[in-house]
């Protein structure tokens, strides 16, 4: 072989070299941008703290017996695996990224936005590479829709406010100068409770920034299911309540006040408060038949599509519920150790 043919495989070589690193460089840096208004998690799941989000026929998780690092497993719960170290919170998921709270927060009540010990808003590819982080401040509730994070940031200047971010991270802007809940993103729809003057239910259009009253009494958690608008009715102990979406009258449907609840399929799943007996409660949507899931304290009410998961108040402990059966038991995925994943 000629030297004039050996430095033409050598020069091919290099150019081919140099094209893979581009390329390589080039789809690890590429940013890939949703179509539509893309809801990155349930309404429920999210005020139940976003320990759980399914993105079709994946699970991504806070593993109870792994200090709430993240992890990924199928609807069953089978093929349970390790994504990343981060302790998480208000998970919210779209076809190619995980969006996250590195959190702290021990406060279980639905007041906990305003604790600041949180930190690091995420974003992280589903295969548990290539983490980024959108803000570096203290960072609580977000949810995702379309290309924009909405999310509840701590600062000394202006204390605890809702901001948004691109998910590439290239502009971050101040979206309210207070503490609104940014977790009732319905389509491009964010319904929330005013937190200044009122605790009236207001629907603010992300796509032309409308604000409009949708329910001029004091409530809490709102929640769009179907037809209806859920709240907790603060004028009525915390009860769970109904209006219609088109107007009409408001209908009570607990028989208790809440701390928290989570609408799945035809079913209300709530932690009663100042009931007889204190508990876990489930609200048939047809009847309206209510009965006692488990005894006790819960928090963190989530659901998938074959499971509802929700946590101990007091020992932390994450119990589940087969949907189908309706059997509870405590939840203790395995735990593996991953070194060098992010």
């Amino acid at each position: 072989m000629s030297k004039t043919i050996k430095r033409i495989i050598i020069g091919i070589l290099f150019v081919g070299v140099v094209a893979g690193i581009g390329f390589y460089k080039y789809q690890t840096s590429r940013i890939y941008y949703n179509e539509g208004n893309v809801n990155g998690n349930t309404i429920g799941n999210l005020y139940g703290n976003g320990l759980f989000c399914q993105h079709g026929e994946k699970v991504y998780f806070a593993n109870p017996m792994d200090q709430d690092s993240l992890y990924v497993m199928n609807p069953d719960e089978s093929d349970v695996k390790k994504l990343a170290d981060d302790r998480v919170y208000y998970l919210n998921a779209d076809d190619h990224y995980l969006y996250y709270s590195r959190n702290d927060n021990q406060d279980h009540s639905q007041m906990a936005f305003l604790n600041v010990a949180t930190n690091a808003l995420c974003r992280l590819k589903q295969n548990g590479k290539d983490i980024t982080i959108l803000d570096d401040s203290v960072c609580d509730a977000c949810a995702l829709c379309g290309n924009t994070v909405y999310y509840l940031r701590y600062d000394e200047d202006f204390g605890t406010t809702l901001y948004t971010v691109g998910i590439d991270g290239e502009v971050r802007d101040q979206f309210m100068d207070s503490a609104v809940d940014p977790r009732c993103i319905y389509g491009d729809k964010l319904y929330y409770a005013g937190v200044v003057s009122d605790h009236n239910i207001r629907m603010l259009d992300l796509t032309n920034g409308s604000d409009s009253l949708i329910y001029p009494e004091g409530a809490w958690m709102p929640t769009i299911e179907g037809s209806y608008l859920y709240f907790m009715d603060l004028d009525n102990g915390e009860r769970i309540t109904r209006i219609p979406l088109g107007g009409g009258d408001k209908e009570v449907i607990s028989s208790y006040g809440t701390s928290d609840y989570n609408i799945v399929g035809n079913a209300i799943y709530y932690q009663t408060i100042k009931a007889g007996t204190d508990g876990l409660y489930r609200i048939d949507l047809s009847s309206l038949n209510e009965t006692m899931v488990m005894p006790g304290q819960f928090h963190s009410i989530n659901c998938t599509s074959d499971y509802l998961y929700f946590r101990d108040f007091f020992s932390d402990t994450m119990y589940h519920m087969n949907l189908r059966t309706r059997k509870v038991e405590v939840f203790t995925p395995p735990i593996e150790v991953v070194e060098g994943r992010n």
